[in-house]
């Protein structure tokens, strides 16, 4: 792995397929965690086009769960 990645942590688990608000430096992504692996996330946004965006673990700052 290059020195550049950066982990996921495996207590993610517990937020797949629940809304979640992941912040980055860029800003916040609204959406559901449908995946994750060793260094990125997959959220699919909550928007009328239901996309998926991968978001490099090493970008972000933040995850929480939505209620």
């Amino acid at each position: 792995m290059s020195r550049n990645c950066c982990q996921c942590p495996e207590g993610l688990v517990m937020f797949l397929d629940r809304r979640v608000v992941v912040q980055t430096k860029c800003g916040e992504i609204r959406g559901i965690l449908r995946a994750f692996g060793d260094t990125f996330l997959e959220v699919e946004e909550e928007n009328y086009k239901l996309e998926l965006t991968v978001i490099q673990c090493a970008k972000v700052c933040s995850i929480r769960l939505l209620g």
